[in-house]
């Protein structure tokens, strides 16, 4: 019997969950369903939840485009510090890739990375653009010149034709920076003419 009642308990909190009015509100705002998965969204929610807070009502549009995004911001340079302050003394990584963001736009993500962990520095919308060596080749080193080309050991790109020409290019440039090509692209390619189809006669013995 008490197992019974327990059941009836949760499906009308089940039931009444459903009728908080969260879905309505977030759907005409068209967010990514994904956002329910991201921890700060569910911390939010579950403190909201628990702690009852008598008129309390959510930051406005204001508050949040000034103080708050100020706040976080702050939060986040002090976060990134310690790797900003590893660079000179144990030197960094640039990192650069190419992929198609959300809205379709051909994007060039920039990172650094140093022995205590990664950094995201910038992303260019490449849209209109002739992604040439010369116009790669610029992009990178302004990003060089922003972190310190003193603090800079190595660039990484994908194994593109263009690619490698934008690391003669930067070798060029900075005799003392190096440039590398994507470990996992190189082996994504090796392993890609493996596993290719072949029209191999049935019988045939077949030589990787």
């Amino acid at each position: 019997m008490k197992e019974l009642d327990m059941i009836a308990t949760d499906k009308a909190r089940q039931e009444k969950l459903v009728q908080v009015p969260f879905p309505n509100g977030t759907t005409s705002l068209n967010p990514p369903i994904d956002m329910t998965k991201n921890p700060y969204f569910i911390s939010a929610f579950t403190y909201a939840a628990n702690i009852y807070i008598s008129g309390y009502l959510p930051p406005s549009y204001n508050y949040i485009r000034t103080t708050m995004l100020q706040r976080e911001k702050a939060n986040i340079l002090k976060l990134l510090q310690p790797i900003k302050d590893t660079c000179p003394k144990k030197g960094a990584s640039i990192v650069t890739d190419g992929w198609t963001g959300a809205q379709r736009r051909p994007l060039i993500k920039f990172m650094e990375i140093s022995s205590f962990g990664p950094m995201f520095l910038k992303a260019i919308d490449g849209t209109g653009e002739y992604k040439d060596k010369h116009y790669i080749a610029i992009l990178i080193l302004h990003t060089i010149e922003k972190v310190r080309a003193e603090n800079v050991v190595q660039i990484i790109t994908d194994n593109a034709l263009v690619c490698k020409d934008v690391g003669s290019i930067v070798e060029g440039t900075y005799p003392h920076i190096f440039w590398t090509p994507c470990v996992v692209h190189t082996l994504n390619l090796a392993l890609k003419s493996i596993c290719a189809p072949k029209n191999t006669p049935s019988n045939e013995v077949v030589h990787l």
